[in-house]
């Protein structure tokens, strides 16, 4: 019976914290990546739990395997989903605007035309890359860990889990994304419009022009220009959208 007792204490002193960072690897940019093998990823999962396990304060008294067992480890993912998810909102967001901009230039016709081949936009995954440099610059990541050994603290083990407020607070950085991708796109995409506008004249002039062999090459390189131009605006946009991911972070760990 003492044997017994002394590993349901072990696994579980060990599991539940590692449920809620397993949430958060699973989404969280950067850790959580896709590029990053599997094998990589659940190391860093065990490495983040040994660090953060002094923080984690008292255990439910429950038993292994049993219903209410189950219940804390689905809280527990849920509570570092969410903590992640947050984040991924800003990686997202430049995905947004990466689609967006591509559709304005021609260059998502390959996924219109093949969607079951077609991917993520080459623009998007360019948008991605520069925000994940973004986020290894401005030590967002070590941030992201500071506020998970947090929020042990404030949202213990033995707590209710989220709040409705809380859950309300992530739907809306959701829709929030959107805006912060059209606020990206918006220089290139207004441009492209204007030539959108030229083109419909033009070929009102002129209705044997070929749109397609004349249109797609200036869309494209117009929309390039713009983005190099435009590109050092982003970087306050990004910023403020992920001060708002922060900001909404610890107020999830703060209980909401």
């Amino acid at each position: 019976m003492d044997a017994y007792v002394l590993i349901n204490e072990s696994i579980i002193q060990w599991l539940w914290p590692l449920m809620r960072v397993s949430g958060v690897m699973l989404v969280a940019p950067i850790l959580g990546s896709a590029y990053v093998p599997i094998r990589i990823r659940a190391v860093l999962a065990v490495l983040l739990t040994i660090v953060v396990t002094p923080h984690v304060g008292a255990y439910p008294e429950v038993d292994l395997l049993s219903p209410m067992f189950f219940l804390v480890l689905l809280k527990e993912v849920i509570i570092g989903f969410a903590i992640g998810f947050v984040l991924r909102l800003v990686i997202d967001a430049a995905v947004v605007a990466g689609q967006v901009l591509s559709i304005s230039m021609g260059l998502h016709f390959a996924t219109v035309v093949d969607p079951q081949q077609g991917g993520t936009p080459t623009l998007s995954q360019f948008y991605v890359i520069v925000a994940s440099l973004l986020i290894v610059v401005t030590n967002a990541h070590i941030g992201l860990i500071e506020l998970l050994a947090r929020s042990f603290e404030s949202l213990p083990i033995v707590g209710p889990g989220l709040t409705a407020e809380s859950a309300w607070l992530v739907a809306g950085l959701a829709g929030q994304m959107f805006v912060s991708g059209l606020q990206i796109a918006l220089p290139a995409v207004a441009a492209i419009l204007i030539i959108n506008v030229a083109f419909g004249v033009v070929s009102r002039a002129a209705p044997t022009l070929n749109l397609f062999a004349v249109g797609f090459p200036i869309t494209i390189t117009v929309g390039f220009i713009v983005t190099l131009i435009g590109f050092r605006s982003i970087l306050p946009i990004w910023t403020a959208t992920a001060n708002e991911a922060f900001a909404a972070i610890l107020q999830i760990v703060n209980g909401g």
